[in-house]
């Protein structure tokens, strides 16, 4: 899967071409120049200015990035409502957002550097804007809507679900009555960030209970949309099919109509003198293909009609002279492939190639407030390319082989071509982790996503890719089992504490693609996920598997099981304050309610069950080292775990709590900074492993020292601190089988490997420190028949550092060649 990643450049930056598409004047211009400085365009024309890197993209035309002003970004349309349905009834915000933002990606790539997405639900598009905005995703300039606003049993409302089945829509959700619910809800999606108000003035196709033409609102709901919308300074759009209800949203003051399926003639006059844009998407396919999908019966009968209604309108839109912006309605089409589709349809129903693109650009950019939609100083430098001259073939718009949203380079040129079905690595060393000594003169070779031979005197075919690392050492991708993907903690605790509390699943999820990818750079392949709230882990886990986005293999927890008032539980703030957590989120007391919590979250797809048997250092309340579940509580949780076939991982700083995790048949000790001895020992007898996560202690020992944690919590800090080292080198001395994890999150992601490093100032061997992240940590996540070893049969999963491993092992600090499962994600 191709991953669009920002390419930043120098500024400024000159960008030359044949041809530039003037979209004010409709015309092309001969040659071109762009002159860009930091996010706008500061010249057009003229020289090129001194100093300024030069992007010669030859023969091909530059053109203000495109603008489609109705899209629905966070849903993609299948082959089958029916499937479409039960998709969007089953999955979780956090796993639907990952793929809003695999649209996005395509979207962009596509040309189109702005959308209006109108429409969402459980706060989808609000999520997917915020993380494009600080760069975690990659994606067009996103005006948002949030919910529609809508009548009961509208095209607003849900299907006609059952309301003991599926809970109803309320005002929150936009569904409303009368002018004053109507009000409400305008400003239920304002105050979480929407930047359009959107409301379904009429039925629609692909809603399964209402007639696709008839007013849903009355004139006086509508007014008080729109008098809403505008008293917050937001432009009002009206989804409208019908030509009755459409007059009523011209007479409130609608800035736009979506659709307009059935309008007359006369209400096309009528949006002209007033100024009102036409949204007309989705243009129809002037080849009048039949539409594939399968539709329920009253569905089906909507979209022939509309089918047979629209091509009149369009034509009588152009005779009428109403301003025309283009809008897609992707996601009932395919992102990023029937926003260009129909621009070039909209030609094949009489519009000129230039009017076309201006509707895209100029036309949408006024529609939409945006400082784009034109190639001109001042403006936000938002360009693409597309071969030849789009006036002579539009079918150029289908072809973009350059992206530049903001004066960062999105794309340039084709997408890279697919990986060699063989690769060989070839390094000075290659560290074999079952026998913890160093092969010289080593290559792996990798068919697929699997090694085939690893060792020295490997025959490398003439047909592989080689890459020759030279003085380098090959290992297993590393193994992080105690990780916190979703988050990362900021020196500001308080700072952060709001600011995590504001942030809805949709957005934390998608962060934490950007933590993931920087995990994997650093020669992580494979971690485990222990703990985040809302199944955001749950939805990285499976953007990474479906391709969306770059990271190591996840096995995730989702909550944390644990006691009220205890490590798992929220902040100690009033119930009025905060919702507490409950069962569901791991909040338990007695052995049935946290046997009950434990099927909560296999329910929903954990891989690896933990418990917090033990206070923490970074709650507000708890001690650190106290026992916060009884015996009994523990054996529940465990042995439902591995009922399930679960490991179970205790979180666990305290000597009594280990005890109590121990006796109860625990997987693995989290943390362990004030084990005793004699603790230690039965964990080495019980085969019980041991993850220190020695860096997330030294990183909140540093925090504390610099004041920057509050005092209860800095406390705690130093106290583990000023333990945890000695308790790790008990236990190497014991021989208590150790594991490799970081609690990344609370250090920063992708510096994962600084635990290898510091394992061995510790009293490690390196031998013993690159053994804890490969094989054992292999067998700890049950996957020890597929990672951890260079051996002829395992995931390509491998990694380069410079010179000798053994005999400088911070060098796992400096990876210089990631592969995993076969795709090379990071090379020299």
């Amino acid at each position: 899967m191709f991953l669009l990643v920002a390419l930043f450049v120098a500024s400024p930056v000159a960008l030359k071409a044949a041809r530039m598409f003037d979209a004010r004047t409709g015309a092309v211009v001969q040659p071109a120049l762009v002159v860009v400085d930091g996010k706008r365009i500061s010249r057009v024309g003229g020289a090129t200015p001194a100093g300024a890197q030069v992007i010669d993209l030859g023969d091909v035309t530059l053109l203000p990035g495109l603008i489609d002003a109705h899209t629905h970004l966070t849903f993609e349309a299948g082959p089958s409502w029916y499937r479409d349905t039960m998709d969007s009834l089953l999955r979780w915000p956090a796993e639907q957002a990952q793929y809003a933002a695999e649209y996005a990606r395509r979207t962009l790539n596509a040309g189109f550097t702005t959308v209006r997405d109108l429409g969402s639900a459980e706060f989808l598009d609000l999520g997917l804007r915020n993380a494009i905005d600080s760069g975690a995703v990659p994606g067009p300039r996103m005006i948002v809507a949030l919910s529609a606003i809508g009548s009961r049993g509208g095209h607003a409302d849900l299907d006609p679900f059952p309301p003991h089945s599926v809970p109803p829509a309320e005002v929150e959700r936009g569904v409303c009555n009368g002018p004053e619910e109507c009000r409400a809800a305008v400003r239920w999606q304002i105050k979480y960030g929407a930047t359009v108000v959107k409301f379904m003035a009429s039925g629609g196709v692909l809603s399964l209970g209402d007639p696709v033409d008839n007013p849903q609102l009355t004139q006086a709901e509508m007014d008080a949309i729109v008098q809403e919308a505008h008293a917050w300074g937001r432009k009002a759009a009206a989804h409208c099919h019908g030509d009755a209800p459409a007059r009523r949203a011209i007479q409130a003051g609608v800035d736009s109509i979506e659709h307009g399926t059935f309008l007359k003639l006369e209400t096309l006059a009528l949006m002209q003198r007033k100024g009102v844009f036409l949204v007309p998407g989705p243009v129809y396919d002037p080849a009048g293909q039949p539409p594939e999908k399968k539709f329920p019966p009253a569905i089906l009968e909507k979209v022939l009609a509309a089918t047979k209604a629209w091509p009149e309108m369009i034509r009588n839109a152009q005779k009428a002279g109403v301003r025309i912006a283009f809008g897609s309605d992707a996601g009932v089409g395919l992102h990023g492939k029937t926003n260009p589709d129909q621009l070039v349809w909209l030609v094949g129903w009489g519009f000129t190639p230039a009017r076309a693109l201006q509707s895209a650009t100029v036309s949408a950019a006024q529609l939409l407030g945006v400082e784009a939609g034109s190639l001109e100083a001042g403006l936000l430098a938002d360009v693409i390319a597309v071969p030849g001259d789009p006036l002579r073939d539009i079918t150029a718009v289908q072809k973009v082989s350059f992206v530049m949203k903001e004066g960062q380079v999105y794309r340039r040129g084709p997408e890279p071509p697919a990986p060699p079905a063989r690769l060989a690595l070839r390094a000075a060393h290659l560290f074999d982790s079952v026998t913890g000594a160093l092969i010289d003169g080593a290559t792996v070779l990798i068919e697929g996503e699997r090694i085939v031979a690893a060792g020295s005197g490997v025959q490398v075919p003439a047909d592989a890719q080689v890459i020759d690392l030279g003085d380098a050492t090959l290992l297993p991708g590393l193994i992080d089992a105690h990780v916190h993907l979703t988050s990362e903690l900021q020196d500001d605790f308080a700072k952060a504490y709001v600011e995590n509390l504001m942030m809805f699943p949709t957005e934390r999820t998608l962060l934490g693609r950007m933590y993931a990818q920087r995990t994997l750079q650093g020669g992580i392949t494979t971690a485990r996920v222990l703990g985040a709230a809302n199944l955001t882990d749950y939805g990285l886990k499976r953007a990474i598997e479906l391709g969306f986005a770059q990271g190591p293999r996840l096995l995730v927890a989702e909550y944390a099981i644990g006691s009220r008032g205890g490590h798992a539980d929220g902040s100690p703030a009033p119930p009025a304050h905060l919702v507490p957590r409950g069962v569901a989120q791991g909040i338990c007391a007695g052995a049935d309610q946290c046997r009950d919590a434990v099927r909560w979250q296999l329910k929903y797809g954990a891989d690896v069950i933990k418990l917090m048997v033990s206070g923490g250092v970074l709650s507000l309340t708890d001690p650190v080292d106290v026992p916060q579940l009884t015996a009994e509580e523990a054996v529940a949780i465990i042995g439902e775990a591995h009922a399930w076939h679960r490991k179970a991982a205790a979180h666990c700083h305290g000597d009594e709590a280990a005890k109590v995790a121990i006796a109860a048949g625990v997987d693995s000790i989290e943390h362990g900074s004030f084990l005793k001895p004699e603790t230690l020992a039965e964990m080495k007898r019980r085969g019980v492993v041991y993850v220190p996560t020695l860096m997330a202690v030294e990183d909140v020992e540093r925090r504390a020292k610099e004041n920057k944690l509050p005092p209860l919590i800095a406390e705690k800090a130093l106290a583990a601190a000023g333990s945890l080292a000695r308790t790790f080198q008990t236990a190497v001395k014991l021989g208590v089988t150790i594991g490799m994890g970081t609690d990344s999150g609370v250090s920063h992601h992708g510096f994962n490997a600084h635990e290898i490093t510091l394992m061995v100032k510790n009293g490690m061997t390196p031998a013993q420190a690159l053994q804890a992240a490969t094989v054992v940590d292999a067998r700890l996540l049950q996957m020890e028949d597929r990672i951890g070893k260079l051996a002829p049969g395992y995931l390509a999963d491998v990694i380069a550092v410079p010179g000798n491993v053994l005999q400088d092992p911070s060098a796992v600090e400096r990876v210089s060649l990631v592969v995993k499962g076969g795709q090379v994600v990071k090379r020299p």
